[in-house]
């Protein structure tokens, strides 16, 4: 274990932030911004901030160097130090930032004053209160806004839209939310790739066209929005494992039953139509579990998996908007710290992340006991997602009218799903990846959209309001394939002002290190908003309604 374990524990209760701040200044160097962090505990669904909309182009925010309106910038260096500057700028290459100012050492004693030219790669972070949160492109930076918000927001901050960027598809009436991508992707050093199914969607043609939307006071980076094209066997679907792999799938069929807390609910999932079950938080515990018990058929001896659809509630989003205000005005050295740490910051991150979990899969073993066979768990309240888990044939009997119990295992008040069903499972298949041909508007912000997504080293930038037709030609016989999105990116947190007004140290200490009370403290506070929320969320969505 990490040297600060051997911390006294009269020294950790005598100043639990700047003990937990010692420890990330320690770990290993590594770009990890808080926002990104506190976004893995908690999965959030990319919530932005509520402010008065712009819709300027990135050039028109003059953000390459101070103004009236944006004197100063902080910038949080590497080793530790910390730059206040004014009449700064970023120089044309966009290496380098000058300006006239204060520096800081660790323990924030002033050590200087004078003009600075600090390279780029010694900055971790820089923080603003102006719009333009990628500054140019150059720098990773937090931007602190304070802005109008409506009046629906105002009754439940903590329940306001917000969202990843959007990927739409036509269904043959209206183009319909298919994926969120790269949910958990908040800045570069957690970019990835998110794999999404697009599974309510039957192509009428070769042409085929996915809608990108920014639909949230957030700036989204897309390196790459590809289609993935696989071969369906004859009268089946192919689904994706949670570990990411493709498996054919045939005979669909209804389990037996399915009983929850409250009944069967068999009949509420037995098809992918919008009519989602899902249950209250408990009022004493965010993390207390609940089961479903799933009883099902088997007829041959053949390889089967359960195959769920499900979205997360907006417990998550709660907790991620509370999270940020009991970081308060310490949110930027956070951030700044974080960025120095490494991965076993990261594992001290799964305490929390941990304790509320995915939702579990089990079965029973030859004694009678639950064993977790596998797990599924998306990222955001917004577009449902569909995956099988394949399941253990040794730990069931395999023979005529024979049937089998699986039981789902989850935090209570977390998931919302939509669909249950038992599959036989066939091959493992590899994907055809088929990159957009081009796109409308086929360029923005002076910027080659297609060649934007399809060339490694650049990236696409969006803003609030943008949006995209990226348009792709399948396989000769797409009726064949089945079809998911792989988009990669990351993208940059808003914040604002109003998230910072419950600054806490102590709780900020209970998340990571007593994650099991945590989930206790915070049960009052959720269950007054909790009925309310999802209609507020929906209401408060203004980009794009």
């Amino acid at each position: 274990m990490p040297w600060f374990f051997n911390t006294t524990l009269k020294k950790i209760k005598e100043n639990k932030m700047k003990f937990i701040n010692k420890i990330l200044k320690f770990l290993p160097a590594r770009i990890l911004l808080l926002l990104i962090s506190v976004s893995l505990i908690f999965h959030p669904n990319c919530s932005g901030s509520r402010i008065e909309r712009i819709s300027e182009s990135p050039e028109q925010f003059n953000i390459m160097k101070s103004s009236e309106n944006l004197p100063y910038i902080k910038l949080h260096m590497k080793n530790g130090d910390v730059y206040v500057l004014e009449k700064w700028e970023i120089n044309s290459k966009k290496d380098s930032v000058k300006g006239i100012g204060k520096l800081f050492n660790p323990q924030r004693e002033l050590i200087a004053e004078n003009n600075y030219k600090l390279p780029m790669k010694e900055i971790v972070l820089a923080e603003t209160n102006q719009i333009g949160a990628s500054m140019g492109g150059a720098l990773t930076a937090i931007t602190v806004i304070s802005g109008i918000v409506t009046v629906i927001c105002l009754a439940n901050p903590k329940a306001c839209f917000g969202s990843c960027p959007t990927f739409y598809t036509f269904n043959g009436n209206d183009y319909i939310v298919q994926a969120e991508g790269f949910s958990s992707s908040i800045l570069p050093s957690l970019e990835e790739k998110d794999i999404d199914a697009l599974y309510r969607i039957k192509p009428n043609s070769r042409n085929f066209s996915i809608q990108l939307r920014n639909e949230a006071y957030e700036t989204h980076i897309i390196r790459s929005a590809n289609l993935l094209a696989l071969q369906k066997s004859d009268e089946g679907r192919v689904f994706s494992t949670q570990d990411g792999k493709f498996l054919q799938a045939t005979y669909l069929r209804e389990p037996n039953s399915i009983i929850a807390s409250e009944g069967d609910i068999s009949e509420k999932l037995c098809s992918f139509d919008g009519i989602e079950r899902f249950s209250v938080a408990d009022s004493n515990n965010l993390a207390e579990r609940e089961t479903i018990e799933i009883d099902f058929q088997i007829k041959e001896s053949k390889d089967v998996g359960i195959v769920i659809a499900a979205r997360q509630t907006l417990l998550t989003t709660f907790l991620f908007y509370q999270t940020l205000s009991y970081l308060g005005s310490s949110a930027g050295e956070w951030l700044a710290n974080v960025e120095r740490s490494g991965t076993q910051f990261k594992s001290l991150l799964e305490n929390p992340r941990s304790v509320l979990g995915n939702i579990d899969v089990l079965m029973q073993n030859k004694n009678g006991e639950w064993e977790k066979v596998g797990e599924v768990g998306e990222t955001g309240p917004i577009a449902t997602e569909i995956k099988i888990v394949p399941l253990n044939k040794n730990m069931y009997q395999a023979s005529e009218n024979s049937s089998a119990k699986v039981k789902l295992k989850m935090a209570k008040g977390l998931w919302r799903i939509d669909y249950l069903a038992i599959a036989d499972i066939g091959n493992e298949v590899e994907p055809i990846i088929i990159s957009p041909s081009s796109a409308t508007p086929s360029s923005f912000y002076n910027s080659n959209v297609v060649e934007s997504l399809i060339n490694p080293d650049s990236v696409l930038i969006t803003y609030p309001g943008n949006e995209y037709f990226l348009n792709y030609i399948l396989p000769e016989d797409y009726n064949n394939y089945e079809l998911f999105l792989e988009s990669q990116g990351y993208y940059l947190e808003w914040m604002r002002n109003e998230w910072l007004g419950e600054e806490n140290p102590d709780k900020v200490f209970q998340m990571l290190f007593n994650p099991q009370q945590y989930y206790k403290d915070l049960a009052p506070q959720f269950k007054k908003n909790e009925a309310e929320m999802e209609e507020t969320f929906w209401s408060s969505k203004y980009v794009l309604p």
